[in-house]
């Protein structure tokens, strides 16, 4: 079973940086960048 690690700030900030640095990678591709900001967002509220 995996570890499930909630979407953090930082987290949705190293995929932004790295799709940022590679267009053509899959995560740039995949349009998951938004989805990851998205799901900090939530997680960050749901703490504060």
């Amino acid at each position: 079973m995996s570890k499930h690690t909630e979407m953090d700030k930082d987290a949705a900030a190293r995929i932004q940086s790295a799709a940022a640095r590679d267009q053509e990678s899959d995560t740039a591709q995949s349009g998951f960048e938004p989805r990851a900001q998205s799901a900090a967002d939530r997680h960050q509220n749901e703490e504060g």
